[in-house]
Formats: structure tokens, sequence, C-alpha cells
């Protein structure tokens, strides 16, 4: 997506058609990790208001672009 790269992904699961239609449903989990320049990263999975996945959206606290996604252990959740 155009998030200034930051990194954020629109999801298209295959059984879900693909439509202006879909609208934000809900944030469903959380987490948050540090990107190697020690700056938060928060990243959320949105569903669309039939609860498919929608999004996820991850955000570093400074407005830069992401440098790296950590490992999994490094993930913390909300």
């Amino acid at each position: 997506m155009d998030d200034g790269g930051m990194g954020s992904l629109r999801l298209f699961p295959h059984a879900v058609e693909v439509s202006d239609t879909r609208l934000f449903g809900e944030a469903v989990s959380k987490c948050y990790f540090d990107d190697t320049d020690g700056v938060r990263v928060i990243a959320t999975l949105y569903v669309d208001q039939n609860g498919n996945p929608l999004e996820i959206d991850v955000w570093k606290t400074n407005f830069e672009k992401l440098i790296e996604i950590p490992d999994t252990n490094d993930f913390n959740g909300w």
C-alpha cells in the first residue's frame, strides 16, 4: 500500500470477492516490535465488515520507512 514505506498490506483472501464495497470491520489483533533503529512499530490486523482479513496496518511511530521486519521471536503482543 502507499503508506510511506512503513509496510502496510491490503489483503485479498482467495474466497473473498474483491470489490470497492469492502469496509473496515474491526481490529482483531495487534503486535509491536522495535525496528533496527530502535523505533517502535505497531502492526494491526483489520477485518472487513464480514470478518474476512482486510489489511495489516504497519505504523512506525516516527512515520519513517520501515527498515526491517524482525524474526517472529521479537514480536510482542498486546
